[in-house]
């Protein structure tokens, strides 16, 4: 995927939680189940065939991270904006 940038993604209390590639400028906003790489804490690829509106938990200090939903027709997770540092 060379016109994705590749980003460690985690949460605020410094848990890493995925290998993330994302495409364009600006905040990650939404993370397409498709561009993870990898799921560094076991909880985000095991969300994927969840229903919309499931929120996803960090493990470590059991804040939310996001909620699945589908945008633009594809599955993603929704990101807190305050409890994800790139």
């Amino acid at each position: 995927m060379p016109r994705y940038k590749q980003l460690t993604v985690t949460c605020s209390c410094g848990l890493p939680l995925a290998i993330y590639y994302k495409g364009g400028k600006g905040r990650l906003r939404k993370m397409y189940f498709g561009r993870i790489k990898e799921d560094l804490c076991g909880v985000l690829l095991t969300q994927k065939g969840q229903p919309n509106g499931t929120e996803i938990l960090c493990p470590n200090c059991q804040k939310r991270i996001g909620t699945v939903a589908m945008v633009l027709g594809h599955a993603a997770i929704k990101v807190n904006q305050g409890l994800i540092r790139e």
